[in-house]
């Protein structure tokens, strides 16, 4: 849970397999970030490092990676943050 005033943190973005390659995450991605409190400044959120098009799509926005934590399963989930305005 995050305790800083100036993020918020995005929990789940999930698109359909057979909806993807159609632009829904892009937009589902937008309305999330225009209907944030306007005291955000930072978007957090992360995907798992074998999820290639979430990291394609959020870099692709903006999102820059800024960490990585390795899970019981043996891989990693990889953190990702954008600054807004």
């Amino acid at each position: 849970m995050n305790h800083e005033p100036h993020a918020a943190e995005l929990g789940r973005l999930v698109v359909a397999p057979d909806q993807q390659g159609r632009g829904l995450g892009t937009q589902l991605l937008h309305h999330a970030e225009m209907h944030l409190q306007p005291r955000v400044t930072e978007l957090r959120l992360f995907t798992g490092e074998h999820s290639e098009a979430n990291l394609r799509l959020y870099g692709g926005h903006g999102y820059r990676k800024t960490g990585r934590t390795p899970t019981p399963a043996g891989y990693a989930l990889i953190h990702l943050t954008k600054h807004l305005n």
